[in-house]
């Protein structure tokens, strides 16, 4: 015989197992999800209670909403598990509410730059103009002329309107060009399995956790290189200012590379545009699958629980969601979740 309770506190379902037979509780508690979900199902008008049953008591995960539920996804990725990290409201109004997000130049920018680079490792030989062209028209073939797009940097005297269109039509080509340049007197070179070249590889992964489900990891990897003395890295490619102090984006793809593609890169580095080089590179010997199954694993679970905790900070200023984020005063499209 089993009492198993509601993960939010309440009697949630009794269930009295008779090796043969399975009786629900009369007085079950339908359990709150998410505001806006229409599957979602309703609170009862009362809740139960505390549990007074003299039973082994568990909360378990049979209530709980799928990943896919949530988000639409039965996976999770490095980016999905960084917006979590910076502020959890911010996952839930991008990934699980889907709301609308404000515009900014950076995204077409950083996209464009990413595509001409590619194109290139991949043998594009159309001048660096040309391909900045084409990346950029393929980066902004669906941007709505009406739509108010922010700019990111500083107002200069050359650039009143910061880093608009304007400032990346100027200086993406000279970023695709210094990357050129970078790549021909680094000596580093493309890594290829079965004549695969590693440039914007996709993965997806599983990974065990014990006396858990496993976690499903997907996500792609911008690069991995060899270099002249035959080390594998693996590289992203950042378009904006700051280098990552982390490492855990380049461990995770480490380790996916590691599972799915059989061999685990054990030192990583970003290559940052605006320089036209690469940082040091970095030791990622200590990521493992283990490690991470047990960190994108948490995450997972968290999301579950919809455990969704706004992290107020000076980089509200910047968010595409802050319009609708009740923590910094504006319209959430839902009910408050600590007012039901």
């Amino acid at each position: 015989m089993v009492c198993v309770c509601d993960p939010h506190g309440s009697i949630s379902i009794i269930y009295i197992i008779n090796y043969t037979t399975t009786y629900k509780h009369p007085d079950s508690l339908i359990s709150f999800r998410s505001p806006v979900k229409a599957t979602r199902r309703r609170h009862a008008q009362e809740t139960v209670g505390p549990c007074n049953v003299s039973l082994p008591c568990y909360v378990t995960d049979m209530d709980k909403p799928t990943l896919k539920e949530l988000t639409g996804r039965n996976h999770v990725s490095y980016s999905s598990f960084d917006t979590y990290q910076q502020c959890g409201e911010k996952f839930r109004l991008t990934r699980v509410l889907q709301v609308e997000e404000g515009d900014a130049w950076w995204f077409y920018g950083g996209t464009a730059f990413h595509t001409a680079a590619e194109w290139w490792d991949l043998g594009d030989a159309h001048t660096i103009p040309e391909i900045w062209k084409g990346a950029w028209d393929k980066a902004t073939e669906n941007l709505d002329p009406k739509k108010d797009i922010r700019a990111g940097g500083r107002a200069t005297k050359a650039y009143p309107d910061k880093e608009n269109a304007a400032w990346w039509n100027d200086h993406g080509p000279k970023m695709v060009e210094d990357y050129v340049k970078w790549r021909d007197t680094s000596g580093w070179e493309i890594y290829t399995d079965n004549g695969v070249p590693f440039v914007e590889w996709e993965f997806t992964v599983s990974l065990p956790r014990e006396g858990k489900d496993e976690v499903a990891v997907k996500g792609f990897i911008d690069r991995v290189f060899v270099n002249p003395e035959g080390e594998l890295i693996v590289c992203d490619l950042k378009t904006g200012s700051r280098e990552p102090a982390s490492t855990t984006q380049l461990g995770t793809y480490a380790v996916a590379m590691g599972q799915r593609g059989g061999v685990s890169p054990l030192l990583g580095c970003y290559y940052m545009s605006r320089k036209g080089d690469v940082s040091a590179t970095r030791s990622l010997i200590h990521y493992t699958p283990d490690m991470l199954a047990y960190w994108l694993g948490s995450f997972a679970d968290s999301v579950r629980d919809e455990r969704f905790i706004p992290n107020v900070s000076s980089m509200c200023q910047s968010c595409m969601v802050a319009p609708s984020c009740y923590a910094v005063g504006g319209s959430a499209p839902y009910a408050l979740p600590f007012q039901k």
